[in-house]
């Protein structure tokens, strides 16, 4: 891909095109070769607005004479000949019309559907009134169309090349007679209903076996066909062209499905939109059934309509006191009196009713008290006030969302502005902070620390979510902060030194960034003033600057002007107030307000520290959720009873069930059965289906551990592995070495022994600097499977522990290119069983909190199945603009994929996967739209590049973990663990998913402390079309092929894996950087690709 072409791609929609807009023939025939699916037709413009006809064949086409005597013919309608609206694919169902019309019977999943665009729905164009469709004849009258891949039947190319519809399937019901009495549709089970002749002779459709596909209809669901003004419905454009439908029935009880509409596969503007749920699979109903509660609280809006208006400042103050000045003018202006406004702290203001005098853009002169100081200081700002191009915002938009809306067109601004009105009157509380979507309590008695100034805030989190209806989304958070005090004791206790103490520079330019950006506070004299910290500079005794005349130190300023005896002079100046000038203040002085969140990377002991307070079980953690939205007392807040908003105080009861547990084989030929417990399963006397000979390897130690711990510790590894049917020789070498000499000796040892397999190095700890030395070297420079070991594991507290080292062995026979374990064939879900099938996970890293300026750029990473069981995986990394999350380069990456599936699967299959099943990871809901049509694009792309006119059936899964959604067992028979949380398996596909796409939580593992984070999983795309049991039990499965440990994980294995990758390419690009190394993708990738043979998994 050229990087022409991507940008053209990265460019937004025209946003002034409207519904009923079209494409060129250029760009719909473009469109159909790179990014249609196997199903797909040509759409067409409409060429006179109103009715929509079909059109007239080529000229000279002979018209269909009349079928046999007593046939029913189909009169000419007047104009405005009623069309059958379009749908998604599998649910095309018939508007409302006379009682008692009955639906097309369900056709088999494999059918060819008329649907829009990218899913293949046929749009029949508009023409003039009284067109006629006209067909050439064939033997005896009747001229029957030929069969065409996968059964389609074609009929000849109209004008621009428009496609036909196939011919109806067996048991094809009666078309209703023409308009002004519209006839019901008769249901005609197992018998051929013949299509009644149209005017002028037009010959009836004859049905072909097995080659015609047939709609699918909802169970027990009778929908009829409006009649309009003369029984003429026009077919409307746009995501509104909708019909009704109902959940269809399930092993499971589930809850009454909302009446959703199915809406065609393109928004409005030309975006791919996700699938309906029963197109892409209908409703789950595997597993038993099992009642829960989840964190979601059903809200009540009395309102319809809220207002919006844009505010600003002038001359622009800091954020904080932006916010400051703005409240204080909210609640002073008349215009605002007894409308309670809400702001939210940037530049949007909502109301819920219109402002009086507020048409058009206000400019008001404000005075502007400081009450932080004393006496309080006056600052004058102009205040600009303009409703916004839309002031009004329709309430009524989340309802239709819950019926019909798509994930890629989300209402946003109702959202938004509920979302402030419902926590705008707690944050007002001075125990309150707000933090985003959290609010947080100031501690109470002693603060819980995390060692380093940094302390624990406790709170909840809450945002509007839409399901089935909207929902409150409230859960227990947590988040760290910098402890208030002055700066000098903090910075002491940071790094564990007395107060007053110098540090070395490198730790004065650690604390420089930890600090900046954050709010300081210091005595003026007359005041105590607030402002920014932009870091650290040089001595209170040493910096200097000009004052009345003559150069004087920070020291001799504060000591003669404000009479201030400074006892820590060489200690270092904060920089406050504008950067710009060079305000410098004595740090033992600065005091660090309170309330502020420390927002750099927490260390390996803070992270620990936060982990153990946050863990908490499933039933406490209730409790609290409980115990935040009592706090709210949203029946008493007086803003959200201004806007209407009623929140229940329970949580949603929903029907869950939990999968069937799949069983899992071990040994040569796949002879040991095992069923996992809870998710865990323990490999005492079990073999691995493919187990390798480690008989060339080396150790190097950087540590101070002794040699007959190593040689300990060999011997237990030595004995695990064999017990796994693992062969492990004695080391060739076992050196100590230095961290500065270690990519020398790495490199030497390879040189000395070129039979080397792999390279065990002994680093002191989890973070050691060596790892990103030993990865780098390991596998871009020598080209060899290395292994790093903590000492601790080596040692263990009394010799090393069996199961580290069995675990270690699962790493080792993955890395060396074996195979641990798989799923039992009866288990093994049939989508593997009956194609040869690629499974490809994806995921992007960006540069962490700490590091945003950085200029990191971000790493993407896609992994790829090369074997028909998904048990071992290649991958392709890549370096993009930083922040970027669609995968620029995801084009040549599934390429080179398919060709490594291709060269190591084609010598026992057909080489090319019959399907691509594709785990995206870590897209967030607004990006849905951009990621969809970027990558999914980029992979038709790819399957063209690979073979012209390839084009198998794509599965696109995004997978979601950052979300606070949780799930409750209701029984106490069902909790799972110490944590009481609910059994692996569990899985949730309504009321709190979308209301109209495939969508579903699944919790695969078994929670090892806390409470299990469900994993959230949304079917974007599904050309295969396939059942929502095979996505969800294959989902679930995949959960337990990790080769890193014998229990079930969070979410798949090629998620997992990607996520690896992507981590192992930050390393690779930190530690070339670091040396000042140039690095480029195709550069890092071309180490990769002659590294290893493609079935080794180096990055397990």
């Amino acid at each position: 891909m050229t990087r022409k072409r991507g940008k053209k791609q990265n460019e937004k929609p025209d946003e002034s095109a409207r519904e009923g807009e079209t494409r060129g023939p250029e760009v719909t025939q473009a469109m159909e070769q790179l990014t249609l699916g196997p199903q797909t037709v040509q759409q067409h413009p409409a060429e006179h607005s109103g009715v929509q006809q079909r059109p007239t064949g080529p000229p000279g086409v002979q018209q269909r004479p009349a079928g046999p005597p007593g046939l029913q013919q189909r009169p000419v309608g007047p104009p405005g000949l009623q069309q059958r609206p379009a749908g998604p694919p599998g649910l095309q169902q018939h508007p409302f019309g006379p009682p008692g019309l009955q639906q097309p019977s369900a056709g088999p999943p494999s059918m060819q559907q008329q649907a829009v665009g990218f899913q293949g729905v046929q749009e029949h164009p508009t023409g003039g009134q009284g067109i006629k469709q006209e067909r050439p004849p064939g033997p005896q009258g009747m001229q029957q169309r030929p069969a065409g891949p996968q059964g389609m039947q074609q009929r000849p190319p109209g004008p621009q090349g428009m496609q036909q519809r196939p011919a109806g399937p067996q048991g094809m019901q009666q078309r209703p007679a023409g308009p002004q009495s519209m006839q019901q549709r008769p249901a005609v089970p197992q018998d051929m209903q013949q299509r009644p002749a149209g005017p002028q002779g037009m010959q009836q459709r004859p049905a072909g076996p097995q080659v015609a596909q047939q709609r699918p209809a909802g169970p027990q669901t009778a929908l009829e066909r409006p009649a309009g003004p003369q029984a003429t419905q026009q077919r409307p454009a746009g995501p509104q062209v909708a019909q009704q439908r109902r959940a269809g029935p399930s092993a499971v009880q589930q809850p009454v499905v909302p009446q959703t509409q199915i809406s065609r596969p393109m928004a409005q503007g030309g975006a791919l939109r996700p699938p309906p749920r029963q197109a892409a699979g209908g409703v789950g109903t595997l597993g038993r059934p099992i009642p829960l509660s989840a964190n979601h609280f059903a809200i009540n809006m009395r309102k319809q309509i809220l207002y919006h208006y844009d505010v600003d400042v002038k001359p622009l103050p800091s954020k904080t006191l932006f916010r400051k000045v703005v409240e204080q003018f909210l609640g002073s202006d008349a215009r605002f009196k007894n409308i309670r406004p809400v702001f939210d702290s940037k530049k949007n203001i909502y109301t819920a009713c219109r402002v009086p005098g507020l048409d058009s853009k206000l400019e008001i002169k404000f005075e502007f008290q400081e009450m932080d100081r004393d006496p309080p200081r006056i600052n004058e700002f102009t205040i600009y006030l303009q409703p916004t191009g839309e002031v009004e915002i329709d309430l009524s938009a989340l309802a239709s969302y819950c019926q019909s809306g798509s994930s890629v067109d989300i209402p946003l601004r109702p959202i938004q502005a509920l979302d402030i009105a419902m926590k705008y009157g707690a944050a007002q509380r001075p125990t309150k902070v707000m933090l985003g979507s959290c609010l947080l309590s100031k501690p109470t008695g002693r603060p819980q620390e995390l060692g380093g100034g940094v302390e624990v805030w406790f709170g909840h989190f809450q945002s509007l979510r839409l399901g089935w209806k909207p929902f409150l989304n409230v859960d227990a958070t947590q988040r760290a902060f910098l402890k208030s005090g002055k700066v000098h004791l903090i910075m002491a206790e940071m790094f564990n030194t007395r107060p007053g103490e110098e540090l070395y520079d490198r730790d004065y330019m650690d604390f420089s960034k930890k600090i900046a950006t954050l709010k300081v506070s210091y005595n003026r004299g007359q005041y105590i003033a607030t402002v920014g910290c932009n870091g650290i500079k040089g001595s209170a005794s040493t910096e200097k600057f000009e004052c009345d005349g003559q150069q004087v130190t920070v020291q001799q300023y504060f000591e003669r002007k404000l009479n201030m005896k400074l006892q820590y002079p060489h200690l270092p100046c904060v920089w406050v107030g504008s950067r710009e000038k060079r305000n410098l203040v004595p740090m033992e002085l600065c005091l660090i307000a309170e309330g502020q969140e420390y927002r750099r990377k927490l260390t390996d002991f803070q992270t620990s520290a936060m982990i153990k307070v946050a863990a908490t079980p499933a039933d406490v953690r209730k409790k609290k959720i409980l115990d935040s939205v009592r706090s709210m007392e949203f029946d008493r807040d007086q803003y959200a009873q201004h806007f209407g908003i009623s929140v229940d105080s329970q949580m949603a009861k929903i029907q869950g069930r939990v999968l069937p547990t799949p069983k899992l084989v071990y040994g040569d030929k796949e002879s040991t059965p095992i069923m996992p417990r809870d998710g865990v399963w323990n490999m005492r006397n079990m073999k691995f289906i493919e187990a390798k000979s480690m008989n060339a390897y080396g150790i190097l130690n950087i540590t101070r551990c002794q040699d007959r711990d190593i040689e300990t510790f060999v011997m237990a590894l030595t004995r695990a592995g064999r017990e796994m049917g693992m062969t492990m020789g004695n080391p060739l070498f076992n050196r100590p070495c230095s961290l500065a000499n270690l990519e020398k000796t790495m490199k030497e040892a390879k040189q000395k022994f070129p039979q080397l397999q792999i390279i065990f190095v002994i680093i002191n700890r989890k973070g050691d600097p060596a790892y990103e030395i030993v990865k780098r070297v390991g596998d871009l420079d020598i080209k060899i499977t290395t292994q790093c070991i903590q000492q601790k594991n080596v040692q263990g507290r009394n010799g090393p522990d069996p199961s580290t080292m069995a675990n270690i062995c699962l790493k080792l026979n993955a890395k060396l290119g074996g195979i641990n374990n798989l799923i039992a064939r009866d288990f093994r879900p049939k989508v593997l069983l009956e194609q040869q099938v690629i499974i490809m996970g994806a995921d992007v890293t960006h540069p962490g909190a700490d590091q945003q300026d950085s200029g990191k750029p971000s790493i993407a990473a896609v992994v790829g199945s090369v074997d028909p069981r998904a048990s071992q995986y290649c991958c392709e990394i890549r370096i993009q603009k930083s922040k970027q999350e669609y995968i620029e380069d995801m084009e040549n990456m599934v390429y080179n994929l398919l060709r490594k599936f291709n060269r190591v699967a084609g010598t026992t299959s057909t080489g090319k996967p019959q399907r691509i099943i594709f785990y995206r990871d870590g897209v967030s809901e607004g990006q849905f739209a951009k990621v969809l049509e970027w990558e999914l694009s980029a992979i038709r792309k790819a399957c063209m590049k690979l073979e012209n006119g390839y084009n198998p059936p794509v599965t696109f899964i995004v997978v979601q973990k950052r979300h606070h959604t949780r799930l409750f067992p209701e029984d106490p028979r069902d909790e799972c663990g110490r944590g009481k949380n609910v059994p692996p398996g569990t899985i949730v596909d309504n009321t709190i998913v979308h209301p109209v796409e495939q969508d579903f939580f699944l919790v695969s593992h078994q929670g090892i402390q806390g409470t299990s984070r469900p994993t959230h999983y949304h079917v974007l795309w599904d050309d295969a079309k396939l059942h929502a049991n095979e996505i969800q039990m294959l989902t679930y499965y995949m959960c337990y092929l990790f080769t890193r440990c014998t229990r079930s994980v969070s979410y798949p294995a090629p998620c997992y894996y990607s996520h690896l990758v992507a981590f192992r390419g930050r390393q690779y690009y930190d530690n070339l950087t670091g040396n000042r190394q140039s690095v480029t993708s195709s550069a890092l990738q071309a180490h990769i690709d002659s590294t290893r043979d493609l079935s080794f998994m180096f990055f397990v």
